[in-house]
């Protein structure tokens, strides 16, 4: 019985199907691994593609085993004996095929890329290490300085909030002991709904300093906080 079985597996082509499909996922993850990185996709969506590609194993196996390929397309197996195996040299041609662009990737990515991508990651190991260096060397000397926000009634004074705040950031920056984020930095969160824990975790601060300005007749009020986020006061 249980050769009778291995031999239908055989005659339907499972075991080439299989094989066929590990090869062709096995590529997919590579490339994947190698080009995900570059175009800033996180490892989790690395893990989720190997993950789909797992799961879609059995499902092979199970068509693989109801449907063959033959030259009039893929039909349903209705299990009647042949002479030969169908579909045998279609599946072995795909997996032929799959090899050899994964030994021509393999040969590209070792010769041509690994160069570049060593590199790559050498220089971002370097600007980590000296943007992690130059936070500690500040210790709890630093601050952002973000965008004031416009409270006066016409809503026109933005020109005057934004002025001050790059004003302060200026001021501010003169002060050897004291590390302060760049206007492009603090500036990125303007009219963002950010909680201020979330900014200076993210900028690598400790201190914020927020404000706005409102008109009040003849008077222009400006009203300046600095917050520790880690305490929030």
């Amino acid at each position: 019985m249980l050769k009778g079985f291995v031999d239908e597996l055989k005659r339907r082509n499972v075991h080439r199907a299989g094989v066929a499909y590990i090869v062709t996922a096995w590529l997919i993850i590579q490339v994947v691994e190698t080009l995900f990185p570059i175009y800033g996709l996180s490892d989790a969506t690395i893990r989720w593609s190997t993950t789909l590609l797992a799961a879609g194993f059995l499902p092979t196996i199970v068509l693989s085993w109801i449907f063959k390929l033959t030259p009039e397309g893929i039909l349903r197996d209705t299990g009647e004996l042949t002479s030969a195996p169908v579909g045998t040299r279609g599946l072995d041609r795909i997996i032929m095929v799959t090899l050899a662009i994964a030994v021509g990737y393999f040969t590209v990515d070792k010769f041509v890329l690994a160069e570049g991508r060593e590199a790559r990651m050498l220089e971002q190991a370097r600007s980590e290490g000296r943007a992690e260096a130059l936070v500690t060397s500040f210790g709890d000397n630093s601050i952002a300085v973000l965008p004031f926000v416009d409270l006066s009634p016409a809503g026109d004074h933005e020109f005057m909030s934004d002025g001050i705040a790059e004003e302060l950031l200026t001021l501010l920056s003169r002060i050897p002991e004291l590390r302060v984020t760049s206007r492009s930095s603090s500036f990125f969160y303007k009219g963002k709904d950010v909680r201020l824990a979330d900014i200076a975790r993210e900028l690598s601060v400790e201190n914020v300093l927020e404000g706005s300005v409102r008109s009040a007749g003849n008077q222009i009020r400006v009203g300046v906080q600095l917050v520790e986020p880690s305490s929030g006061t």
